[in-house]
């Protein structure tokens, strides 16, 4: 790829860090830091001579951009993203797209019409141990799927100021589970039944929210999936993946701290995201970075629609555990 080639990076924080720290690796790429905190744009890009920063959106694209990362606050999205799918930049945005389903559909309808790439960091369809999930699942190793189970458990809390704009443990941790689900089976989610409580997460209770949930979610061939998600797992994070068949079980997931067989576990338990999804992350960097600059527009990819099918799966398991866990159908 060229060198000339120009990424912005739109939010600064901690995941922008990480995504310019993927592109610097996976480079050479011309990196523009944009925020709305300037001094954290700056920060980002100081000391290394192939960032600079813009002032804003508006800025980044004056001076012409190829690609876009979006990982700015859930809140800013749709105005960022549609700014940039109005000037024609492939876009990958920070999941979730929006946390409402008529502007999810209104970004990505808007991205289909102007012919512009839009994807939506999904990261786990590029964890080499979900796609091999997948693709045997796919081939018929395990027959009949009978039951999927799925866990994703954070170290410690987030800061309350980000997960009031991100929406629920459902909408925000918990979608990747849902997009998962369909994304491993190939069916539709049409029933869900969940629950949640706010055991540990000081000042959850407050916002509305929860840092401990379960959702079991009906596929439309009958198939069902057990969800668990927590904001609160201090001995590590904690992503996992089990397919159950006629002809035996896969599992992917399993953290570099257990030992199999002894039913014991290490002090190398993965920190976060970063650390469990290093390979996935720079892998979506690569293959959204490819097409941005005349490739293939890779199937692995969550686009808009994926988004759309999460979230709305998300926002049913949210009313279900508000109203006493209550099946939602879809």
């Amino acid at each position: 790829m060229s060198a000339e080639m120009v990424v912005g990076v739109v939010g600064c924080g901690q995941i922008g860090a990480m995504y310019a720290d993927h592109l610097d690796a996976l480079g050479p790429y011309r990196v523009v830091c944009v925020d709305a905190d300037r001094a954290r744009a700056e920060k980002l890009a100081q000391g290394v001579s192939s960032r600079s920063v813009a002032e804003s959106v508006e800025e980044l694209l004056s001076g012409g951009c190829d690609a876009a990362l979006v990982t700015a606050a859930t809140t800013s999205h749709p105005d960022l993203v549609g700014a940039l799918i109005d000037a024609g930049v492939p876009t990958l945005c920070e999941k979730p797209l929006t946390v409402d389903l008529a502007r999810t559909e209104a970004l990505g309808t808007r991205a289909e019409q102007r012919g512009v790439p839009l994807w939506v960091g999904f990261q786990r369809h590029f964890d080499p141990g979900f796609a091999d999930l997948r693709a045997r699942t796919a081939g018929g190793e395990l027959g009949r799927v009978q039951l999927l189970r799925l866990v994703s458990h954070d170290v410690s809390l987030p800061p309350l100021a980000r997960l009031r704009e991100s929406g629920s443990i459902f909408t925000d941790l918990m979608l990747h589970d849902f997009d998962m689900v369909r994304w491993l089976t190939g069916r539709r989610i049409v029933q869900v039944v969940a629950d949640g409580s706010a055991l540990s997460g000081p000042g959850l209770a407050d916002i509305g929210d929860f840092d401990t949930v379960t959702a079991t979610v009906r596929l439309d061939d009958g198939t069902l999936a057990a969800l668990s998600a927590g904001r609160w797992q201090p001995v590590g994070y904690d992503v996992r993946a089990e397919v159950l068949g006629e002809k035996g079980n896969l599992q992917a997931g399993l953290t570099r701290a257990e030992t199999p067989g002894t039913g014991s576990v290490d002090t190398s338990r993965f920190r976060g995201y970063w650390d469990r999804f290093a390979t996935a992350y720079r892998e979506q960097v690569r293959a959204f970075l490819t097409m941005a600059a005349g490739g293939p527009d890779t199937s692995a990819a969550g686009g808009w629609r994926d988004s759309y099918e999460a979230l709305r799966c998300a926002l049913a398991a949210e009313r279900s555990a508000r109203t006493g866990s209550v099946p939602i159908s879809l």
